[in-house]
């Protein structure tokens, strides 16, 4: 095991996405799709050590040209937290960051606010969300939602569009794809038991709700949004190089 530091966050990365297969690996922005995430981990003021959880040779090869630490993960991970959770065990910490490297836009500050409460002791785990507005997106099955109580613990989160609204307006959510954990409660999530509600939204997150795992919602800063299609790549490149030029 590694010698202590307070904060850890892990990519975690495979190659085999359906939606749009090769997606880490696309590399039409000069980089690997995940190595933009990475940087911007890397930028977090209170992350100390930021490394990509992997069981691709080409992943791992991309990740240490950029000088970014790698630990190699087994292939039957099933969800993107076990394989942060197999990556955990070699890392003496107290907060891991589970980051989905198909997010290359998560803003650093954002991220040092899930760090923040971790280290607090505010939350066992976190994540981010922001409004959502667009009817389109609301309707669409690869934007998450998600619903919070008063006390901004998730409630539930669905491919659908929730809240159903009967009457007047209410304001939707979307999830982004990070998650903060202390290190002993992800270390507890390969083991947790499943419904199967996890599997039927194809949601991990619901695995964690259902075992009494509360999840903290704070508001983000920024506005990222997830590549799940070609479509949503094209559009990330248009703003990379709008924001370039």
């Amino acid at each position: 095991m590694s010698a202590a530091i307070q904060a850890l966050a892990i990519i975690p990365v495979r190659v085999g996405s359906q939606r749009l297969p090769g997606k880490a690996l696309l590399a039409e922005s000069g980089q690997a799709l995940f190595l933009h995430t990475c940087d911007q981990a890397s930028k977090a003021r209170n992350i100390d050590l930021v490394c990509v959880a992997t069981d691709d040779d080409r992943v791992e090869a991309a990740a240490r040209a950029k000088g970014y630490e790698v630990v190699r993960t087994s292939a039957d991970c099933r969800t993107g937290s076990e394989r942060c959770a197999e990556a955990a065990r070699s890392f003496d910490c107290r907060a891991v960051l589970d980051i989905q490297g198909d997010w290359p836009e998560i803003a650093a500050a954002d991220l040092e606010a899930i760090v923040a409460q971790l280290l607090a002791g505010n939350a066992v785990c976190n994540t981010l969300c922001c409004r959502l507005d667009d009817e389109a997106a609301i309707a669409n099955p690869n934007v998450v939602k998600l619903v919070r109580g008063r006390d901004g613990r998730a409630l539930y989160f669905s491919r659908e569009p929730i809240p159903h609204v009967r009457q007047g307006s209410f304001g939707r959510l979307r999830h982004i794809g990070v998650y903060g954990f202390t290190r002993d409660t992800l270390l507890r999530v390969p083991d947790l038991p499943s419904s199967g509600l996890a599997e039927a939204e194809s949601l991990e997150q619901l695995r964690f709700l259902e075992n009494d795992i509360p999840i903290h919602v704070l508001d983000a800063h920024g506005s990222p949004w997830g590549i799940e299609t070609r479509r949503d790549y094209d559009a990330f490149l248009h703003r990379l190089t709008t924001t370039n030029s």
